[in-house]
């Protein structure tokens, strides 16, 4: 499974952002969604990559996310987070670059230093 969380606000987005974010529930900051792992959903992350971190989890992150959520976390449904502990590193560059966006091979660390 993919997770994605929101990282950025609205301020600036393009039209085209915006309504991919919109189409994936990622509305607010600190949100996160998990979703089953296709090729239309890859393709909507990387149009919405410069605004969200994603990455795949394993199943004890989805289990940590279903007690979070109170109920079972299904494809699709929105979980909002708390903002993670220590802060995330640049929310203004690529996780290749030192920051928090776009494709992470580490998406448990920062999902379980949010809930």
């Amino acid at each position: 499974m993919i997770a994605a969380v929101r990282v950025r606000g609205d301020v600036d987005v393009s039209h085209k952002v915006s309504r991919t974010l919109q189409d994936l529930n990622l509305e607010k900051k600190n949100s996160c969604v998990v979703f089953e792992d296709t090729e239309s959903v890859r393709g909507m992350l990387k149009v919405g990559k410069d605004y969200i971190a994603y990455g795949e989890i394993s199943e004890d992150t989805v289990e940590k996310l279903s007690e979070r959520n109170g109920e079972e976390v299904k494809s699709g449904n929105v979980i909002n987070l708390s903002p993670p502990s220590g802060g995330y590193r640049d929310t203004k560059r690529q996780v290749q670059q030192g920051g928090a966006l776009g494709k992470r091979e580490n998406m448990d660390e920062l999902v379980q230093k949010m809930v």
